[in-house]
């Protein structure tokens, strides 16, 4: 088991492999295998990466973001500028209805509304806005239209567990809550193992919401 030195050594030295990561502006802390990033960073993206790259390191435990999105100036632009963008970049993605999309910016922080047949289509809108120059925060009210019935959502979810590296699913329980939301529970193993699972269930036909109440041993 690692130390929360070593934790802490490989976190960094991963932020420093990222490329879309200014490394050296991020304050990295371990205390019993929990992460804390603090510091600034130039962009919404930036940020989402910096705990990305975090989490996947082994032997996190959990990450806590502590990090400030401060753009620099050259990638400052108005609320009306950022609203443009956001509407052209939802509606040229391939994976996504080409209309139905709403969008509200507010001092950087984009609400994304309408509805998607898909959760992983709710997901992959908030991929694509959070990647533009001066977006601070994406908040995602998007809604996941009704699927299949609860018990074949969980059944359909434990089945692509099984699948992805034989994946053992007797340690985590399954819960499909009204309107599709997905709850897990149970252990894990790693930052990694549990971002697979909440994967499967987000790919996975009707899911609306994820839930995430996965542990890491």
């Amino acid at each position: 088991m690692k130390t929360d030195a070593q934790l802490q050594r490989d976190v960094m030295d991963e932020l420093a492999r990222d490329t879309n990561i200014h490394a050296s502006e991020i304050g990295v802390e371990v205390r019993d295998g929990i992460v804390t990033l603090s510091g600034d960073v130039a962009s919404f993206f930036e940020k989402c990466e910096a705990e990305r790259v975090a989490a996947k390191v082994a032997g996190a435990r959990a990450i806590v973001i502590g990090l400030e999105v401060v753009p620099m100036s050259k990638d400052r632009h108005t609320d009306t500028d950022i609203a443009r963008a956001a509407l052209a970049v939802l509606k040229w993605h391939a994976g996504l209805p080409d209309d139905g999309m709403h969008v509200k910016v507010e001092n950087g922080w984009v609400t994304l509304a309408g509805d998607v047949e898909t959760y992983t289509q709710r997901v992959l809108a908030e991929s694509a806005v959070r990647t533009l120059r001066g977006v601070k925060g994406v908040i995602n009210d998007i809604k996941v239209l009704s699927g299949p019935h609860r018990t074949e959502i969980a059944g359909h979810i434990a089945a692509a567990l099984a699948r992805q590296a034989q994946r053992e699913v007797r340690h985590l329980d399954i819960s499909v809550l009204g309107n599709g939301e997905v709850l897990l529970t149970g252990t894990v193993h790693s930052l990694a193992e549990k971002e697979a699972i909440r994967g499967a269930a987000m790919t996975t036909h009707g899911v609306c919401a994820v839930v995430d109440r996965l542990t890491v041993e």
